[in-house]
This record gives structure tokens, C-alpha cells and sequence, in this order.
């Protein structure tokens, strides 16, 4: 078994390599998508990912979406005021041992928010941070991709991960290594008689921490993985925080984000309707304490709605630092549709850390970079233009 998981790392490495010769992995123009989509060759939910490759929001949420949940769109929150989540998660996180956060995978703006908070519980002593999407073996919690930490930055391949392939993701990566956390895996990635795929996911969240009695951990999820209570996932399996909270005895912190953010297909919650926010929010009571909403998690983070500068989403300038940056299309003489991607100078084989698509003369879309010097990669499908930018 140990020769075939070998076998299998060499193979994505070549697989890898080949593909970051000007040919990423995984990424497609929009009408390859469409064509695929159309063609039944694709799910709606992978049109969605691969969206969300080429920094397509609208249009990856379009094709994927979950509703409101655990009936939360019901509730009268009028009376309920708001306060900054970032701040108010942090100051209850402190005695806290497990922290476990939620995204939806379509939506960046998740990945960003997830990026600030493990920051800032890096800093209060969280240690340790657990991905569903890095690829392991077997049900261990070792990286397929062993070298992640000291290399600081994901590479263009399944070898590190699957959603560690879009940029957002790939931020998220490159800042818990410089924050120092410890990286592991706790997906499951052999099937179990016996055991739901939730449950075998605990189970090696629990064998982890045998291994790291001490550590304080931090778990970002998609979904309902995070649900703590007895809500049932499907026949009589529970979601993985509440196998989590059972098998261990410790209760962990559990942060949703997916109730209160845009919706496109579904409906959105009506909350979003009324109320405008600039930062992520949860919601308080009239005393201003934590206003727990339901007994499935602990938090629901509100996201603002999201409006577009330079034509992309403003959640992308999560900081003062970040710019927009033009992209030179006319010298490199390729044919449009063009994929533009921004990667660190000194990076090899890198997740960029924004790429978007070019389709036509008069789109003006930009990337959004902080200061640094970069290599911006055009690909149209056949041909690779490359130059250096420096963002000051």
C-alpha cells in the first residue's frame, strides 16, 4: 500500500509539472465550460468550481448553490443588532481548544474571511490547522504534498489539494505557513465499512490530536460539516463536528458562513435584504452578548453583499494594500479569450494568487495584488505570454 501511494505522488508530480508549462491544472475558459455543461459532461457543481478557477463569481454561483438551512430564514432577527465577527469570534475563541469554520466552496469571500480569522487565532495561541481539501494517505493526517510548510505555498496540483487550487484558497495556505500553524489532513480518502464519511473524518481529527495532545486546533470544513447537533445528515449519520464533540468529550467552537450570504439561485436569507454592512457581522443580543441563533452551530457569520470594482468582486481588496492591477493584453499578441494569472516572483509551480479571464477587447477586468513583484502569465489556450509587474 505504501508503494502505491508512492507511485501515486510521483505520478501527480509528473502531472503537475507537465501541466504548469503555461497549461494549469484544472482551469478552462468560460465557453469550454459552457460547451461541457451543455454536453451533460459536467455537473452544475463542477461548472461551479471551475468558475471559480478563473475568478467567475457570478457566474460560479450561478450554477451551484445550497438553500438557507436549519430554518434560520425564519426567525425574527429585527430585534437583533450586529457587531464586527472577526473581533467578537476572536474574544470568545480564547479558552477554546477546537474551532471549526465553515465554507461554501463556490464562495471566495469565505476563504478570505477563514484567512483573517486563523490569523488572528495563530496569535492567540492556535497552533494547528486541519483542511479538508489537502490531499493525505489513506486515512492518515500526514500531506501527500510533505514539503508544503517549508516550501510556504500550495503547488498547481491534486498533490497538495483540490480547492487549495483557487486563489482565495491558495492565500489561506501561504498565510498559515508564515503564521507558523502546523498543517494537516483529516478528509477521508478510503472508504470504511461501517462508517459514514463524517464520522471517519473525526476520527481522524481525534487521531490527530492523540499524536498532539497539546495542540489547539483549527478546522475549516465546507458545509454542514460543522453542524454540532443531532441534526441528520442522511439514514442515522450526523455531521462531522458532532461525531467530533462526542468521541472526544470537548466541545468545539463551530462557525457557519453560508446562511447569511448572497444567494443566486436560492433564495437569499431576507435578512440581506434590509441591512448593509461593510464587514462580516454576527449577530448580538440588546446586552450585546453573542446571540447564538440555533442549537446547530455556534455562530453565523453575515457576509455583505458584494458589489464590483474594476470588475471584480470588492471582497477581493479585503485590505488597503490591495490594487488594481491592468492587465497588458496588447503586447502579447494572443488570441482573446485570455486566462490572465499573477504569481509571486520565486514561486515555483505556484497557485497564482489571482487569475482571471479576459474575454473580449472592451473587458476591463483587473487583478487585484498587494505590493510585490509578480509574474503575469496570459495563456489563450494554445500560446503563453509572461511579463513581471511590481505592485508598490
Amino acid at each position: 500500500m505504501k508503494n502505491y501511494y508512492y507511485l501515486l505522488s510521483v505520478i501527480l508530480c509528473l502531472a503537475q509539472t507537465a501541466y504548469s508549462q503555461g497549461h494549469p491544472y484544472e482551469v478552462k475558459f468560460s465557453y469550454q465550460i459552457e460547451k461541457e455543461v451543455a454536453e451533460n459532461k459536467i455537473s452544475p457543481s463542477r461548472a461551479g468550481l471551475l468558475y471559480s478557477l478563473i475568478g467567475d463569481y457570478s457566474n460560479s454561483i450561478q450554477y451551484s448553490e445550497i438553500p438557507v438551512s436549519w430554518g434560520v430564514d425564519t426567525l425574527s432577527l429585527q430585534p437583533y443588532a450586529t457587531t464586527n465577527a472577526l473581533q467578537t469570534i476572536i474574544a470568545k475563541a480564547k479558552n477554546e481548544q477546537i474551532i471549526i469554520i465553515s465554507e461554501n466552496h463556490l464562495k471566495p469571500q469565505h476563504r478570505i474571511f477563514a484567512r483573517k480569522l486563523i490569523t488572528a487565532l495563530a496569535e492567540i495561541g492556535f497552533d494547528h490547522l486541519g483542511l479538508e481539501t489537502f490531499s493525505s494517505n489513506a486515512n492518515s493526517n500526514i500531506l501527500l504534498d510533505s514539503t508544503l510548510s517549508d516550501r510556504g505555498y500550495p503547488l498547481n496540483s491534486p498533490m497538495t489539494g483540490t480547492y487549495t487550487l483557487e486563489p482565495q484558497m491558495g492565500e489561506l495556505v501561504r498565510t498559515a505557513t508564515k503564521s507558523n500553524l502546523k498543517l494537516f489532513a483529516y478528509e477521508r480518502s478510503a472508504k470504511i465499512d461501517g462508517k459514514d464519511r463524517d464520522e471517519i473524518q473525526a476520527d481522524n481529527i481525534i487521531k490527530y490530536l492523540k499524536s498532539e495532545p497539546n495542540a489547539k486546533l483549527i478546522i475549516l470544513c465546507g458545509f454542514h460539516h460543522a453542524v454540532e447537533s443531532n441534526l441528520i445528515k442522511r439514514g442515522k449519520s450526523f455531521w462531522m463536528a458532532k461525531y467530533l464533540k462526542d468521541k472526544l468529550g470537548v466541545d468545539p467552537m463551530t462557525i457557519y458562513q453560508d446562511n447569511f450570504t448572497e444567494k443566486k439561485i436560492e433564495n437569499e436569507h431576507p435578512y440581506l435584504k434590509s441591512f448593509d454592512l461593510s464587514v462580516p457581522a454576527v449577530f448580538v443580543d440588546d446586552r450585546g452578548q453573542q446571540l447564538i441563533l440555533t442549537e446547530h452551530v455556534d455562530f453565523e457569520v453575515i457576509h455583505p453583499k458584494t458589489y464590483y470594482r474594476n470588475g471584480r468582486p470588492h471582497w477581493l481588496y479585503d485590505s488597503t494594500m490591495h490594487k488594481p492591477v491592468k492587465i497588458d493584453i496588447k503586447i502579447s499578441k494572443l488570441d482573446l479569450p485570455v486566462i490572465a494569472a499573477a504569481y509571486p516572483v520565486g514561486e515555483i509551480n505556484s497557485v497564482p494568487v489571482d487569475r482571471v479571464e479576459i474575454k473580449h477587447k472592451y473587458n476591463n477586468k483587473v487583478l487585484v495584488l498587494k505590493p510585490g513583484k509578480y509574474k503575469i502569465v496570459l495563456n489563450d489556450g494554445e500560446n503563453t505570454y509572461q511579463y513581471t509587474e511590481t505592485v508598490e
